[in-house]
């Protein structure tokens, strides 16, 4: 059975905080925020506002349909996360708050998701910020995810290619109440196991629990067999990024190899742009169960008794034809004597 399901996907997509006015000839619309006046920095182009406790405030957005036939758009607040790559991700809705997020941009916000623009319309779409009666320190953070539904002839067209253009983007939000400066903190939870793209990893989980973001974030993982110095994996990881109160797996490339059952230690070591730095230990076990289910889902594994099977079969061979030159050479000499 073929363990790998090989999907093209081509995704042109701007995440972030940047709320660019999205125009290109493919896209045929465009969207951009409109400001208000309690957006903290006039300059930027998606919001960042001040807000109060109990505050209740409508914003909007004006997406425009460039295209000659009607259009349908999808515009759906999400709560920013971290991906899997430790980048911050506002493509899809919040699966499950972090145990430490006290407020989701999702849960603060209402709206009309779904828009039907006719040729060359222009439209005012409208969401209304609902905000705690409680202050907060920090931030929350989200986007507004605006999404083209294939039409007809899009579907048509896309039954034609293997590789399927899918244009999305994003107008981020910054919700702040109070001016309090907060530090980030990083948590280290479970390590175990895994597999990312059918390649064997150890995933430790790391945790932002605080409502700030953290920015150009190196880490340095080194696993070792428990009671052991010699380091067995080891995984550098830079630039990355992490929305506030979230988590994310960073996978340890495991090379290959496979899992062997076994007590291990970690060593992390993470440092953000700022300088500030987190240490973490923490020892792991792979039971035998599921290092085994792993190792069977996973691909192209490194066998390392193959080298041994190399040198055994190599060594059969050298004999094999040592024997067979002797075996030569015997009746070789014999014929000589007999014709002497």
């Amino acid at each position: 059975m073929n363990k790998i399901k090989k999907i093209l996907l081509f995704t042109v997509c701007i995440l972030g905080l940047f709320g660019i006015n999205v125009e290109a000839a493919d896209m045929k619309y465009s969207i951009e925020a409109n400001i208000p006046e309690n957006q903290i920095d006039k300059n930027l182009t998606y919001f960042d506002l001040k807000m109060e406790p109990r505050q209740k405030q409508t914003i909007s957005l004006t997406l425009r349909n460039h295209s000659d036939k009607e259009s349908n758009f999808t515009i759906e607040p999400h709560t920013a996360d971290t991906n899997r790559n430790g980048v911050i991700d506002y493509s899809k809705k919040l699966e499950k708050k972090d145990i430490s997020m006290k407020y989701s941009f999702e849960e603060l916000i209402t709206g009309e998701t779904k828009h039907t623009l006719q040729p060359n319309e222009e439209k005012k779409v409208e969401f209304t910020i609902q905000m705690p009666e409680e202050s907060y320190d920090g931030i929350v953070l989200g986007g507004f995810y605006i999404h083209k539904q294939a039409d007809n002839a899009d579907k048509e067209e896309e039954k034609s290619v293997q590789i399927k253009n899918d244009y999305s983007y994003v107008i981020g939000a910054k919700l702040t109440v109070t001016s309090k400066e907060v530090e980030p903190k990083l948590e280290l939870n479970e390590v175990k196991p895994n597999l990312e793209n059918y390649r064997t990893v150890v995933t430790a989980n790391l945790q932002n629990t605080e409502a700030v973001i953290v920015s150009g974030l190196n880490v340095d993982a080194k696993v070792y067999k428990k009671g052991s110095d010699s380091v067995l994996h080891e995984t550098k990881k830079d630039g990355m990024s992490m929305a506030p109160n979230s988590n994310f797996n960073l996978a340890i490339n495991w090379d290959n190899q496979e899992l062997e059952p076994g007590k291990y230690h970690l060593k992390l070591a993470a440092k953000d742009k700022m300088d500030r730095t987190w240490e973490f230990e923490k020892d792991f076990e792979i039971k035998g169960k599921e290092a085994k289910s792993l190792n069977k889902e996973a691909v192209e594994l490194k066998d390392d008794n193959m080298k041994w099977y190399i040198i055994i079969g190599a060594c059969v061979l050298l004999i094999a034809t040592l024997l067979i030159v002797l075996i030569i050479m015997m009746k070789k000499i014999k014929k000589d004597e007999e014709n002497n």
